[in-house]
């Protein structure tokens, strides 16, 4: 494969890779979203069972506490998300630009000499 090819093939690889990529990480993020949403609706319901300060500031604690956990887990996947992408990335750009990979024909060819003088044997 010529170095043309080469890099037509290693652009088209990150464009697949990356546009996968960003379909997980919108889906993840559409997920957040409607989570979110959900838990203020859940805790909104439970707003007209407050009767006092003390059950006002126990309910605003434990919302605090539930949306903080929620947004430590929410930032820490998406984080693993982007480390398995970059990795993904660098993975492919390494294989594009080793030498394995543009001796790979060499040794064809070589392989090819070796055969042909077999033969002429």
């Amino acid at each position: 494969m010529n170095p043309f090819e080469q890099q037509m093939k290693l652009g088209r690889d990150l464009m697949e890779l990356n546009s996968e990529w960003f379909r997980k990480l919108a889906e993840l993020d559409s997920r957040n979203f409607s989570d979110y949403v959900q838990f203020n609706q859940d805790f909104a319901g439970r707003l007209p069972e407050v009767k006092d300060i003390q059950s006002f500031v126990d309910l605003q604690r434990e919302y605090g506490e539930q949306l903080w956990n929620g947004a430590q887990e929410a930032l820490k996947t998406r984080g693993e998300m982007l480390r398995d992408a970059f990795n993904a990335n660098n993975e492919t750009i390494r294989r594009a630009f080793s030498p394995e990979a543009e001796e790979k024909p060499q040794a064809k060819r070589s392989s090819t000499k070796s055969g042909a003088t077999k033969a002429a044997a």
